[in-house]
């Protein structure tokens, strides 16, 4: 049997493995095992590899909890944890009948206000699982987006899709310094990054700020590129989710209809996350310079990147196959050395669940 074809089917077989369990574990941490499994998988790991990290990880999680919920308003059931189950049953008999590409083509713009969902996950276990070419998995992300649905402006429901934003005016240097000027009376120090970016969109001027952002056909590609090199120089653990979750959405590109509108609902999320890492004005400065110096992205520290696959595959951190699978794509995508120094920075950083 092709090698390949062999490691796919085992992909699949452990894939499937992960709809036994609730996609949050210890009241409110993302389950990561599917990304990573795809990531690892990606990245070169053999089948008992992902077996044995598979019975690792799931020894944390939680069964599915089955609660019957009535589904034939979807949208009304956004932000409901507890129909996360009932959605993705729903979900994945639609993309049974309709197909995986008009289910994504009618769901997204209706989950991109909400992005933000379980600090990005719901987004990024999407991108994993249209990448493993799952449908399993990928009715599971879709359901977990909306369940967890993360809106952060007050207009954010359906209609708020369709409606005209307001005009964008800062480019991303402007608007990501901008960002650091923010200021709430809210408690931001919450260890969640999900309750830290609630309490950011409660800053007075985050409504303006938030759709300022212009958005053209490099903003994506750009919005990595500053990730991945903030990333790079700090390894912060929010803007971590940043690089990951800018590579989820251009996996997820070619399915909407509108990707400058979506990177502008994406932008809403980014604002808040940006603030909730708290990086400082300093940190951002030297990171939007460096970005657009070739000769300082090239002394950024990077390994070999069979060296990073291979640590990747053999490490148990939640999140290191993840952000060297998304930094290699990004790479391969775009060229750029940010990202092969993200990808670095991922295997010398020790993360945390979230």
């Amino acid at each position: 049997m092709d090698y390949l074809l062999a490691t796919s089917q085992g992909l699949a077989r452990q894939l499937d493995g992960c709809m036994a369990y609730d996609a949050e574990y210890n009241h409110g941490l993302s389950d990561h095992l599917p990304m990573l499994l795809h990531s690892m998988h990606a990245l070169g790991a053999t089948e008992s590899r992902l077996q044995e990290y598979a019975s690792s990880y799931a020894t944390r999680l939680e069964p599915r909890r089955v609660i019957p919920v009535d589904t034939g308003d979807w949208l009304a059931l956004r932000g409901r944890l507890d129909a996360c189950h009932a959605l993705s049953g729903m979900f994945a008999q639609r993309i049974a009948v309709a197909g995986r590409d008009s289910i994504l083509r009618d769901a997204l713009p209706h989950l991109m206000p909400g992005v933000g969902a379980g600090a990005f996950h719901g987004l990024i276990r999407c991108g994993h699982a249209l990448a493993a070419r799952h449908d399993g998995e990928l009715a599971n992300g879709l359901a977990y987006w909306a369940a967890a649905w993360l809106p952060l402006m007050p207009s954010a429901d359906a209609d708020e899709v369709r409606r005209p934003l307001p005009s964008p005016s800062l480019d991303l240097a402007s608007w990501a310094r901008c960002a650091h000027d923010l200021r709430t009376a809210l408690d931001t120090g919450q260890p969640r990054i999900t309750l830290r970016m609630k309490a950011w969109s409660a800053a007075p001027q985050f409504p303006v700020l938030a759709f300022a952002l212009c958005a053209n056909d490099d903003t994506l590609r750009d919005i990595a590129r500053f990730a991945a090199t903030v990333y790079a120089q700090t390894g912060n653990f929010t803007v971590m989710h940043m690089v990951t979750s800018a590579h989820a959405l251009l996996t997820l590109g070619p399915w909407f209809d509108d990707l400058k509108l979506a990177t502008r609902w994406f932008g809403v999320a980014l604002l808040a996350a940006l603030r909730a890492a708290r990086l400082t004005r300093q940190q951002i400065d030297t990171s939007l310079v460096t970005m657009n110096e070739a000769d300082a992205i090239s002394a950024l520290p990077v390994l070999p990147w069979n060296e990073l696959a291979a640590a990747a595959i053999a490490s148990d951190d939640d999140h290191a196959a993840k952000i060297v699978y998304s930094s290699r794509a990004l790479f391969e995508m775009f060229g750029d050395a940010a990202f092969h120094a993200a990808a670095t920075q991922g295997m010398l950083t020790q993360t945390r669940p979230d």
